[in-house]
C-alpha cells in the first residue's frame, strides 16, 4: 500500500520527458563555378573582332595582342574575386579554358607575324624583288656606262634587293625606306694602283648613282680576282652606313682592304706574301737537296742559299 502511494507521488513530481530534438534543416547545395570560362568566352569574342578587323584592313598589325596576356590575367582575377565573394559558390578552376586563352593570344598575335613573313618572303615579295632588281640593274648599268672613266674600268655590276616590308601588289611595288638595296661593283685588275685611286672610283660611283636618284643604301666594291698574276694587289671596299657613303675619297681610302697575291693565294699584307714566297722557295730547296743527296739539308746551308737568292729570312738577317 505504501509502495503504491510512493510511486504515485513520484510520478506526480517527476520531470516530464523531453521530446527528442529535431535535426536542423540541411544547408542548400553550393553552386560550382568554373573559373576561366567567362574569360575564355570574352577572349573568343575579342579575338573574333580583331580577326574581322584584320580581314578588312590587311595592314593591321596584331602582334600587340601577345603583349595583352597581363590583361587576360586581370580578367581571370576579377572572375575569381567575383565568385569568391559569394558564400554559396564553390570555385573550380577550368585549366583547359585558361590554357586555351593563352593559346588564342599567341595564335592571334602569331597570325600577324606569319602574315608579315608571307608578305615579305612569299611569292609576291619575291616577284616584286626580282622585277625591281632587274629595273635597278638596267638603270645603274646605263648610269655607269655614261661615265667614261667608270665604264671603261668596270668589269661587272649586280644588284641585291631585300624587302623589309609586306607586299600585296607586286606590279605596283616600289623600294621603301628600310629596304636593303645593295650595289656590287667589280673592276678590272690593274686599273687602280693605290687604295686612294680605288676609293676615288667608289666615290664617283656613289655620286653618279645618287645624282640619278637610284635608291642604293649599301655598296660593295672589289677587284676581279680570276687568274691573278703574282705580286698583284687587289682592293675591296664596303659602304654600309650613311656616314661611309657620304665620306670623301681620302677618308674612304683608309677603309680599303688590300689583298696581295702570289701563287693563286691572297694575303692580307705584303709581309705575309713575302714570308709565303720564302717558305715555298725553302721547301723547293729542301726537296732538291733530298733528291740529290738522300738527306735533309742543314739550316745553315738553307740560310746560305736563301741569302744567295736575295731572300734572307728574318732570323738570318738578324744574325
Amino acid at each position: 500500500m505504501m509502495d503504491e502511494k510512493y510511486n504515485a507521488e513520484t510520478q506526480k513530481t517527476a520531470t516530464p520527458p523531453v521530446p527528442p530534438a529535431q535535426n536542423p534543416a540541411p544547408n542548400p547545395p553550393r553552386k560550382v563555378r568554373r573559373v576561366g570560362t567567362f574569360t575564355f568566352g570574352l577572349l573568343l569574342v575579342a579575338a573574333g573582332v580583331l580577326l574581322i578587323l584584320r580581314a578588312a584592313m590587311p595592314s593591321l598589325d596584331l602582334r600587340f595582342v601577345v603583349s595583352l596576356l597581363p590583361a587576360a590575367l586581370i580578367a581571370l582575377g576579377i572572375e575569381v574575386l567575383v565568385y569568391a565573394a559569394r558564400p554559396n559558390v564553390k570555385l573550380k578552376y577550368d585549366v583547359l579554358s585558361i590554357f586555351v586563352c593563352i593559346l588564342i593570344l599567341f595564335g592571334v598575335g602569331g597570325s600577324s607575324v606569319l602574315l608579315q613573313l608571307w608578305n615579305e618572303y612569299g611569292p609576291a615579295a619575291h616577284a616584286a624583288e626580282m622585277r625591281l632588281g632587274d629595273e635597278l640593274q638596267s638603270d645603274v648599268t646605263a648610269t655607269l656606262r655614261s661615265v667614261p672613266a667608270l665604264g671603261d674600268n668596270i668589269y661587272d655590276v649586280s644588284v641585291v634587293l631585300d624587302f623589309n616590308h609586306g607586299v600585296t601588289d607586286p606590279a605596283a611595288e616600289t623600294v621603301q625606306p628600310g629596304d636593303r638595296a645593295q650595289l656590287y661593283v667589280t673592276v678590272y685588275q690593274g686599273r687602280y694602283n693605290s687604295a686612294l685611286e680605288f676609293a676615288a672610283m667608289a666615290r664617283q660611283v656613289v655620286d653618279a648613282c645618287r645624282a640619278d636618284g637610284l635608291p642604293f643604301n649599301s655598296y660593295r666594291f672589289d677587284t676581279y680576282t680570276y687568274d691573278v698574276p703574282d705580286d698583284t694587289v687587289t682592293y675591296s671596299l664596303d659602304l654600309e652606313t650613311e656616314w661611309q657613303i657620304t665620306a670623301g675619297a681620302q677618308e674612304l681610302a683608309e677603309n680599303v682592304y688590300q689583298s696581295y697575291w702570289y701563287d693563286g693565294n691572297a694575303f692580307s699584307g705584303y709581309e705575309d706574301m713575302a714570308n709565303y714566297q720564302q717558305e715555298m722557295i725553302r721547301q723547293d730547296l729542301i726537296e732538291d737537296y733530298q733528291d740529290k743527296f738522300g738527306e735533309s739539308p742543314t739550316e745553315e746551308w738553307l740560310d746560305e742559299q736563301m741569302d744567295a737568292l736575295g731572300m734572307a729570312t728574318a732570323e738570318s738577317a738578324a744574325a
